[in-house]
């Protein structure tokens, strides 16, 4: 008795065990990446990591700058908002002077920042970062009737503006022989080179860019040629392992969904 009544529920499971198996089979080859999350984050996780601060210099458009409305807007604050949708925590960006700003984050007023910020082996000494997300380098602007300006030996005795404590900074003054003049805000170099009081201005070329298209009035020029070669990084305070994952979790889930490209096109065009 008992081996009939068994012998037709083995048949049933093993019909069962074939359909799910069918039925969790891929419809395509395709294959979700391994390095990317596939669920959504845990309330724990996202208790865990608490509201992130997050500093930034909102002076260097189109990566950040302050809006009519007085709003942090962006590259880097909209890129930031799609990597802690996918990492799942919450953020608040704060404007801050550049100058400092590393000093700040490794003393832990911020848990992060995210500001065009090149990724150099000194600032690793104090702070952590993540992935690279952006290719960069140092471009030249001179006024468009500038003539004896066509490359960086042409920079001997020249005052040129910069951004104090930046990378077009520390460049001009290890590889040119130029005068540096150097301002709190990257603008401001570019208002003195319009004014007449700079010979040329030095910064990450799409902000020299964006600047000299967005103000024509300035009458000014940016030169052919990229003499830095840099990676952007968002920077995270020593102490915050747990966020330097979530971020590089973040960012990779960003970049295999197509986000990354989408917000690159709004700010900078097809790469």
């Amino acid at each position: 008795m008992k081996a009939t009544k068994i012998l037709p529920l083995m048949v049933i499971l093993a019909i069962v065990v074939v359909m799910v198996a069918a039925c969790g089979a891929p419809a395509t080859e395709e294959a979700v990446p391994t390095e990317v999350p596939t669920e959504a984050p845990t309330e724990e996780a996202v208790l865990e990591l608490g509201k992130v601060v997050i500093g930034n210099n909102a002076e260097y458009p189109p990566f950040e700058y302050v809006d009519e409305d007085g709003n942090i807007v962006g590259f880097d604050p909209e890129l930031m908002a799609a990597i802690a949708e996918e990492a799942g925590f919450e953020f608040e960006i704060v404007n801050t002077r550049w100058d400092g700003i590393f000093v700040a984050l490794a003393a832990g007023e911020f848990d992060a920042v995210i500001s065009a910020a090149t990724i150099t082996p000194e600032r690793a000494e104090t702070v952590n970062f993540s992935d690279p997300y952006f290719d960069a380098g140092q471009m030249i602007t001179v006024r468009a009737d500038t003539t004896d300006i066509t490359g960086p030996e042409d920079l001997a005795g020249k005052k040129v503006g910069v951004q104090m404590g930046t990378t077009g900074d520390i460049w001009l003054t290890d590889d040119t022989e130029a005068e540096v003049m150097r301002y709190d805000e990257n603008t401001l170099a570019f208002q003195a080179l319009a004014n007449g009081d700079v010979d040329a201005a030095v910064a990450d070329g799409p902000t020299a860019i964006d600047i000299v298209k967005a103000n024509p009035e300035m009458n000014l020029e940016v030169l052919d040629g990229v003499y830095t070669e840099e990676q952007y990084g968002i920077a995270v305070n020593k102490g915050r392992p747990d966020l330097l994952e979530a971020i590089n979790r973040g960012l990779a889930a960003v970049k295999a969904s197509g986000k990354y490209d989408e917000i690159y096109e709004k700010y900078f065009g097809t790469k």
